[in-house]
């Protein structure tokens, strides 16, 4: 009776450790990507991400594309039209989003911009997705993404710290609308241009407006905040895109 006794409690034990074992290796299937949504944003504390924003935001006020060429992944992917409505850049604070599964990030700029021509200092939100090479180097990523690292995007946009961080930045725009006249009709010309360049009804859009739709900065007080099924690795706006 004893020893029946005996191989039922080692029978038993035996099927509790399997069951354990199979929910452990459940659990550690599930995509490290689905971490991004929930990830607590780091502050400017990643120094070689800052440096390389602060680097990349000098050469695109300057236009120098051979500098311009040393931080990114693919140069010919800046067109060097892009940059020339831009004045200068203050204020910059980068939140980062680290992707678990390899050397990479999700890293959503704020920072005020000076439009040419323009009084009032534009608050902004740009997003970057930045890669370390082989070499250990840092740079701004434009080529093409895999399915996992849209899923880190897609997923890295949603996160609720960038959702509120967005709606500040929106509250900020809105309040600058309402006391800069001049930037208030600069602004609704742009909207104007964008949405018939975006709808095939002008051809001869401003320099502003053609930077605009290719994903330059522009000002948003409701900006599109999901990326496609296969998002830009960069992408920006006054506001927030």
């Amino acid at each position: 009776m004893k020893l029946k006794y005996k191989k039922m409690v080692i029978i038993a034990s035996i099927v509790v450790m399997a069951l354990g074992f199979v929910a452990l290796v459940f659990l550690d299937n599930g995509s490290p990507n689905q971490n991004a949504q929930t990830a607590d944003l780091n502050l400017n504390e990643n120094k070689d991400i800052n440096k390389l924003i602060e680097n990349y935001f000098n050469a695109k006020k300057s236009v120098n594309m051979d500098a311009l060429s040393e931080l990114v992944s693919d140069p010919s992917r800046i067109p060097k039209d892009r940059y020339t409505i831009l004045a200068s850049y203050k204020d910059f604070d980068c939140y980062c989003i680290k992707n678990e599964e390899m050397d990479s990030y999700r890293v959503y700029v704020k920072y005020n911009m000076k439009l040419k021509n323009i009084e009032s200092w534009v608050p902004c939100l740009t997003k970057y997705y930045v890669k370390i090479t082989s070499e250990g180097k840092y740079v701004i990523y434009f080529s093409a993404l895999d399915n996992s690292e849209v899923e880190f995007i897609n997923l890295a946009d949603k996160n609720e710290e960038i959702q509120k961080l967005k709606q500040e930045v929106n509250k900020s725009m809105s309040d600058i609308l309402e006391k800069d006249a001049t930037f208030k009709q600069y602004y609704q010309k742009m909207q104007k241009e964008i949405k018939a360049a975006a709808n095939g009804e002008s051809s001869s859009a401003s320099p502003a407006a053609s930077a605009a739709s290719n994903g330059t900065a522009v000002p948003s007080t409701a900006p599109s905040t999901a990326p496609s099924s296969v998002p830009s690795a960069s992408s920006s706006a006054p506001a927030a895109n």
